[in-house]
């Protein structure tokens, strides 16, 4: 018995199934479905300013049935460009697209050699090095280099607990942190909270419109972690911060005695949902904006630090991170005066 009426017999109850046309996977075909998914799902319309419909209107017709994969994929990946969103990304087989103007385009202002040679011998690291930690003089240092790990926050927990609870401040530094899970940023900030704090506000996609957003949802901060530091912070931030690393940034930033330092972070809020082409690429799109407590709405734009400093081409030749100095002296001037 030929196996396609043998799966046709043995599926008798699933006829619409079988009888359904499967989406075509033709170039044209996937580059339609990817212009209507960032049309329906995409929640920056009215942030970016992008004209969806003429970039659907350039490019779609460029797209050709003899087309070859990199050549779609080149097409897709130009027409993502045109939201200048890092959360917007598309993956196939050996490919991987995503815009990194949001950074690329700014200056570091972080060396990661740079702070180890301030921290020398005290210098500790867990999570893979995604949290290091040390001390310069009386000052905490505590830099966390991604929150894509589950195991961050705990490694956030072993390095307070070895800084102990009686230093006079210390720096939090999330310098060049893309981001990762919100789930982990959260508890690493509710390392600081003494309570319950409203932080920040988002939203859902809702609907086929670019304007059809679903209610207002506040985020609140809730206290975390064996081991707690309820005193001067100063939170390092540059261009790199993005993602789940700007959340982590507005709720501390709705936390007392914390003063942010440093550049303007990525703004990107993001939270991405994928979709799957017709050819099984995956194209990742945001569907979400995300607001501080007070209306500060950073997609794009970022979020500006209490203090703005920057790492000049002369620091750089002597080996100064001019951006921890000034958060060193700041707390050093708060400890001093409390």
């Amino acid at each position: 018995m030929p196996l396609t009426v043998a799966a046709m017999l043995l599926c008798a109850g699933c006829a619409d199934a079988l009888l359904s046309p499967e989406p075509g996977d033709s170039p044209p075909q996937v580059a339609q479905a990817m212009w209507t998914d960032v049309d329906q799902y995409y929640s920056f319309f009215d942030v970016n300013k992008t004209d969806w419909d003429s970039v659907g209107g350039e490019y779609l017709p460029r797209v050709t049935t003899a087309m070859s994969d990199s050549d779609l994929f080149d097409v897709l990946g130009i027409m993502l460009s045109k939201l200048k969103d890092g959360h917007a990304t598309l993956d196939a087989p050996g490919r991987h697209y995503e815009y990194d103007g949001w950074y690329q385009d700014y200056p570091a202002n972080y060396s990661s050699a740079f702070v180890d040679a301030y921290l020398g011998p005290s210098e500790r690291t867990a999570a893979g090095g995604g949290v290091v930690w040390g001390r310069l003089g009386t000052i905490g240092y505590l830099g966390i280099s991604t929150f894509g790990r589950q195991d961050i926050a705990a490694a956030v927990d072993t390095a307070l607990a070895a800084l102990g609870d009686s230093l006079p401040g210390l720096i939090v530094d999330v310098r060049s942190n893309g981001g990762g899970s919100e789930a982990q940023a959260r508890a690493v900030a509710g390392h600081f909270a003494r309570q319950r704090v409203l932080y920040a506000y988002h939203r859902y996609k809702s609907g086929p419109g670019h304007d059809d957003f679903g209610p207002s949802i506040p985020d609140y901060l809730e206290p975390s972690g064996r081991h707690r530091y309820y005193g001067p912070i100063a939170v390092l931030t540059n261009r790199g911060v993005y993602s789940a690393a700007e959340d982590f940034v507005l709720a501390m930033r709705a936390l007392p005695r914390v003063t942010t330092v440093g550049d303007t972070t990525g703004g990107g809020s993001g939270n991405p949902i994928a979709r799957e082409l017709p050819n099984g690429w995956i194209v990742h799109v945001p569907r979400w904006q995300l607001w501080g407590v007070g209306g500060t709405f950073f997609e794009g734009v970022g979020l500006a630090p209490d203090v703005p400093v920057q790492i000049t081409d002369a620091d750089k030749v002597q080996v100064r991170d001019t951006i921890l100095e000034r958060a060193w002296i700041i707390l050093l001037y708060e400890a001093g005066g409390s």
